[in-house]
């Protein structure tokens, strides 16, 4: 007869096997993609240059650190660290994309050592500087669209996809002024607004200052953080947040908000259980491009969507169009419309290639 208390020991054994090996995988990609790249330029250029304990801390272990630092101490200056840690993450991505093919041609060709180093640090700076660039800038962007039931035009203006945390409360403000601009008889926020913890409202109050409605459904980003805290914030300035909830007051604009979640499922299911929706021209914001169809089915006349960034950084726009093939702009099923926000800001690295950055204006023109 074996001895019961032996039994734990295996099982953990088998525990630790089972993270060991995507263990070794992260590990493995953090390395090839975010360390190696910057070590063999420096190679390259430099080739008798031996890093010791303290550069190879810098690369591997400070990066990781100071996206830790807010998490650790909440507060402008970690906040600040912790953006720059994931933006030499991205840089270091974007050295990745061009070493991956010089070490291919090296292959065949044997190029120059310290020339190949040199054109691939100044190629990659010149990308990371116009991602940089890029990244600050915002782009308006019109769309007409029909609304049958509406008795007046109406203009819309979404955003999405902000990153508070990630980014500066600054650009929060930036993007308020644009909107106030453009005179909008409705707001709308698809979600991801927020990204890391104890954001105060005062950094948030500038969504409380238009004299028109402000609707809100929850990206992923906020179910990370503090979500309860952030929609008392969200409310407490005046946004009507929208958690399986629909909101008629604004009629005929009828718009519902659905929670984010992961199963492809949720935008039928939350339809499901809101029921019939009021007679009206029915709006629905959910985080991400999922469900369609589903929105079709239930008479949805205009969906508004965003969290796919459009990829943010090519060539994750290739890679982000396998998950959703509803990667960014205008989409039809039946007399629903559904429109996909590449994002009014940026998550982690403060780069943008390949996307821009959008505040989407919607021209609702009744029939």
């Amino acid at each position: 007869m074996s001895d019961a208390g032996s039994l734990p020991k295996p099982r953990r054994r088998r525990g630790l096997r089972r993270l060991f090996l995507p263990a070794l995988i992260l590990a493995t990609i953090y390395f090839g993609m975010l360390v190696y790249p910057p070590l063999r330029v420096a190679w390259l250029i430099w080739p008798t240059w031996q890093p010791g304990t303290p550069e190879l801390l810098v690369l591997i272990v400070v990066p990781i650190l100071g996206r830790l630092a807010y998490e650790w101490r909440p507060g402008a200056f970690s906040r600040r660290v912790a953006a720059l840690s994931m933006t030499w993450l991205g840089m270091a991505f974007v050295l990745f994309c061009l070493v991956l093919p010089f070490e291919l041609l090296n292959l065949l060709l044997d190029l120059p050592a310290r020339a190949a180093g040199i054109t691939l640090a100044v190629l990659a700076g010149g990308l990371c500087l116009t991602g940089a660039v890029n990244a600050q800038l915002l782009h308006v962007r019109r769309i007409s669209l029909p609304a049958p039931g509406l008795d007046r035009r109406r203009r819309l203006v979404q955003i999405s996809d902000v990153h508070v945390g990630s980014r500066e409360p600054r650009l929060l403000r930036r993007i308020l002024g644009r909107v106030q601009a453009l005179e909008p008889d409705a707001v709308m926020i698809t979600g991801d607004l927020i990204d890391f913890r104890d954001i105060p409202a005062k950094d948030l109050a500038g969504l409380g200052e238009f004299d028109c409605p402000v609707w809100y459904c929850i990206g992923n980003h906020e179910r990370y953080v503090d979500l309860e805290a952030i929609c008392a914030r969200l409310r407490s300035v005046g946004v009507r947040v929208l958690r399986d909830e629909v909101d008629a007051s604004e009629a005929p604009l009828v718009v519902a908000g659905i929670d984010d979640a992961e199963s492809r499922r949720r935008v039928a299911q939350g339809l499901e259980a809101l029921g019939a929706l009021p007679e009206g021209f029915r709006i629905l914001l959910y985080h991400r491009p999922d469900g369609l169809e589903a929105a079709e089915s239930a008479g949805i006349d205009l969906m508004l969507c965003g969290h796919t960034h459009n990829g943010q950084i090519v060539p994750f726009n290739f890679l982000v169009r396998r998950v959703f093939p509803r990667i960014r702009g205008l989409y039809q099923a039946g007399r629903t419309r559904l429109y996909v926000s590449p994002g009014t800001g940026t998550w982690g690295p403060l780069l943008r290639l390949g996307s821009r950055n959008e505040i989407t204006v919607l021209e609702l023109e009744p029939d």
